[in-house]
């Protein structure tokens, strides 16, 4: 499978798919975590280069995300709060609030009540901007295909 289509269908058409069904927080676990998978397409480093987590989750939002999210990375401030509480103890920690669109709780990146707000579909919707933009690279040959292991999920019966 090229980069292109693993992004598209493992990110892209997931985190959609998703948010479609009403399964915010996973959809939120996977974005955190695509995050650094899009940073990994944009280093010279293989995908499973070892300790980058941090520099790819920061290249991705230095490079694909606005000047919100940017700000956000100041001190590692998104990377701790977003990617990491999500990756280490599967919550969003004390100082990020996740809801969606029609709980109306306030705006997207917003302040309420001291933590940081998430709507899921904003956040989404920006995500697909930022694999958008990785695929547009690979496919003008502006980033090199890497080599990735893959294995289908499939439907295993004993």
């Amino acid at each position: 499978m090229r980069n292109e289509d693993f992004i598209h269908i493992r990110l892209v058409e997931e985190s959609k798919n998703l948010v479609e069904a009403g399964f915010f927080f996973p959809a939120f676990i996977l974005v955190s975590q695509g995050i650094e998978t899009l940073g990994a397409f944009l280093d010279k480093k293989p995908l499973a280069a070892k300790a980058q987590s941090k520099k790819r989750f920061n290249l991705a939002i230095q490079q694909l995300f606005s000047a919100e999210y940017k700000q956000l990375s100041n001190d590692n401030w998104l990377y701790k709060q977003l990617r990491c509480n999500i990756s280490h103890m599967c919550s969003t920690g004390g100082f990020i609030i996740l809801c969606t669109r029609v709980e109306k709780v306030g705006e997207h990146l917003g302040l309420v009540k001291g933590q940081r707000l998430f709507v899921i579909e904003n956040l989404v919707e920006d995500f697909h901007k930022a694999c958008f933009e990785v695929i547009d690279l690979l496919e003008k040959e502006k980033l090199k295909q890497k080599a990735m292991a893959l294995s289908e999920i499939s439907s295993y019966k004993a």
